[in-house]
């Protein structure tokens, strides 16, 4: 009732406003001032004016009518009579009226052209936010399940529903809100005509880019909250605002398609000739120690005994390659499992330097472990990949003899590990890319090495929710510092 009642309620405050500033005009000029009928005639047209850009025009018009007999009534003689005696005064008065609501329609129209004026102002904003929400999306999927809420949120639409031609899908801002079939967005794509309003108050644009339809938008009616209503432009200015986004995120994911396969194929290119070049290495080994053995039976025990060394030495290391290649295709096609189990970390340790006994040929390690450290939950063999991978990457750029230092820290959350080694170091700029599949550093590339190691130990750690990280300086050795977070109960005894 509250509602209903507020209209009549304005009407009776605003004619009575009118009429008492009326009253009181002529109260004033008839009672104090005295002054000429000139004055009186454009005090009323200022008023009339006022009433014409607050209220509207139907007010100023009443105001006019108002005015005029008060102006009859209380300035043209005979005063205090309606009828007029001098013809002239005739022509003042119909002059005076004619005025007035000449006035009052100039100042409806300038009322009507500023109020367009700030609807426009407003759509623009509205409009460029939209552009703004759009842009922070790339992937084509986002963009069409983000749009209707986008459009519904910003415009203030009670409801909107979103439909791709190419996927022959729609994505609504609201799944419960059915008020347009899919059949009418399939139309309504087919037929890229403009605009198409429905009198129940939903409005359908067909999303054109060129001479190309993606799609169709359905809107509903604004929600009563917002008085707001738009122009049909608008609605044409989101579609297509719409159909630019979603001809970009479709540009851009056919991009990073072409991308990715280039990038495929030049790490496949990569891989090939890296694997290649070290796998040629050991086998040349492997095969000038056994032509040796196989056309020299007579050979020394002593140089039998080399010649079997380099076989088993160079074996190994082909082993090693083949598992890093394993590893690496592993790693392409997200074969990693972790089955985290508590263990304690020094045997997990032990297993990595067994494993690298052969590279480490009497160099010294140091492990330093916290006294008494509890088992760790972490998977030991993607760990011991890890360490090994570490481990090899640590012999192979540090002087021979130098020594190699493991260690462990305890934090409230998770386990840091600890490698460093006396070697060359790694240079600032390249520190950022080590971790990268087949990178290897200006000052390693003469070194033996495929560049898959800190790669792998890298999806590994990530695997398990962990992460690597190094400090180096230039010629002052390099220090990896890899971490597995702790289980939930391992967190609370530590703290």
């Amino acid at each position: 009732m509250a509602l209903s009642r507020a209209p009549l309620r304005q009407l009776v405050v605003r004619y009575g406003s009118m009429t008492a500033a009326a009253l009181l005009v002529v109260l004033v000029y008839r009672r104090i001032l005295h002054v000429n009928q000139t004055t009186v005639a454009l005090t009323f047209l200022v008023m009339v004016q006022l009433a014409a850009f607050s209220w509207g025009l139907v007010y100023s018009v009443c105001l006019s009518l108002g005015c005029t007999l008060l102006y009859n009534y209380f300035f043209l003689p005979p005063i205090g009579s309606f009828t007029i005696a001098d013809p002239q005064n005739w022509i003042a008065l119909l002059s005076f009226l004619a005025s007035a609501i000449f006035i009052s329609r100039i100042s409806e129209s300038e009322r009507n052209q500023a109020a367009m004026s700030e609807s426009r102002r407003s759509e623009m904003e509205r409009l460029y936010e939209f552009s703004n929400q759009l842009l922070m999306e790339e992937n084509l999927h986002d963009v069409a399940r983000n749009a209707p809420r986008v459009v519904a949120s910003i415009f203030a639409f009670d409801a909107v529903i979103l439909y791709l031609t190419e996927s022959d899908t729609a994505y609504s801002s609201d799944p419960r809100r059915t008020f347009v079939s899919l059949e009418e967005l399939r139309a309504a794509a087919r037929l890229p005509d403009g605009l198409r309003p429905r009198a129940d108050g939903v409005a359908i644009v067909p999303l054109v880019l060129g001479m190309r339809a993606s799609g169709s938008i359905a809107m509903t009616s604004l929600k009563k909250k917002t008085k707001t209503t738009y122009s049909d432009g608008l609605y044409d200015a989101i579609g297509g605002l719409l159909a630019i986004a979603l001809e970009r995120a479709t540009a851009i994911d056919r991009f990073s398609r072409v991308e990715a396969a280039r990038e495929s194929e030049r790490l496949r290119s990569a891989l090939l000739d890296s694997v290649t070049h070290e796998l040629r290495t050991p086998l040349t080994a492997i095969r000038a120690a056994a032509t040796s053995l196989l056309s020299q039976p007579s050979l020394e025990e002593s140089q039998r005994h080399e010649m079997f060394t380099i076989l088993d030495e160079e074996s190994a290391r082909l082993d090693r390659l083949i598992g890093q290649a394993v590893e690496m295709a592993q790693l392409d096609t997200d074969g990693i499992e972790v089955r985290p189990i508590p263990q304690p970390l020094q045997e997990v340790i032990d297993i990595a330097l067994d494993d690298c006994h052969v590279l480490l040929r009497g160099r010294p390690v140091e492990v330093d472990l916290p006294p008494a450290m509890p088992a760790i939950a972490l998977d030991r063999e993607l760990i011991r990949r890890v360490l090994r991978h570490l481990l090899e990457n640590a012999v192979r750029y540090s002087p021979p003899g130098s020594p190699v230092r493991i260690a462990a820290t305890l934090q409230t959350d998770r386990l840091l590990v600890r490698i460093a080694d006396q070697g060359q170091g790694i240079d600032d700029a390249e520190q950022t890319y080590i971790f990268d599949k087949f990178y290897r550093g200006s000052r390693q590339r003469l070194l033996h090495g495929t560049g898959m190691g800190l790669a792998i130990a890298k999806a590994i750690l990530r695997a398990h929710g962990g992460g690597i990280d190094v400090v180096s300086q230039r010629d002052q050795g390099a220090t990896f510092t890899f971490w597995v977070p702790l289980q939930p109960e391992m967190r609370n005894s530590i703290s």
